[in-house]
């Protein structure tokens, strides 16, 4: 019986192990000493509230009740603009109009390698303002690092909106 119980313990091991190769995170964050109010000065300077577009607006709700749901909603004016949903380790989900008209986590194929590098390298220089020397260089050796298998999901199956769909979303 004990063996049985090790065979099957052993197989749900290897099994997973294919599972957590991926991730939907666009980034990951491990921030050394921050600040205790960090996360609330950042949504305080990039607030949601600053958005006057009605097209980000909704997409603001989108990412509210996206099923990963952020804990943190970052909105940045400066080109590119785009709103990035985030928790204490990691990036989530970005809406920027430029790179696709949906939510994009890290396994979507329409946000590559560049673009997922930039936003969380965005994420971590707002970070970078709310910590200590040592977490500061930490940082930046993050920010190095390569992003997490983005360009490998350009065969995932993604639907795209049709020139109909595009006709009446711009009508409303």
């Amino acid at each position: 019986m004990n063996r049985l119980f090790f065979i099957l313990i052993a197989i749900s091991l290897v099994g997973c192990y294919g599972v957590n190769s991926e991730t939907s995170q666009i980034g990951n964050m491990n921030p050394t000493c921050l600040d205790s109010l960090a996360w609330k000065s950042m949504c305080e300077e990039h607030s949601i509230e600053n958005i006057t577009d009605s097209n980000l607006i909704s997409r603001v709700e989108d990412i509210k009740n996206h099923f990963i749901k952020p804990d943190y909603i970052l909105y940045f004016d400066e080109e590119p603009k785009e709103i990035i949903g985030c928790d204490w380790y990691s990036i989530r989900v970005v809406y920027n109009e430029n790179i696709a008209d949906q939510l994009l986590t890290g396994i979507s194929p329409l946000l590559g390698n560049d673009d997922q590098k930039r936003i969380r390298n965005r994420v971590l220089a707002e970070i970078m303002k709310h910590q200590c020397e040592e977490g500061k260089k930490e940082t930046l050796e993050a920010m190095k690092k390569e992003v997490p298998f983005a360009d490998l999901h350009e065969n995932y199956p993604l639907k795209k909106r049709s020139e109909t769909e595009e006709v009446i979303l711009q009508s409303h």
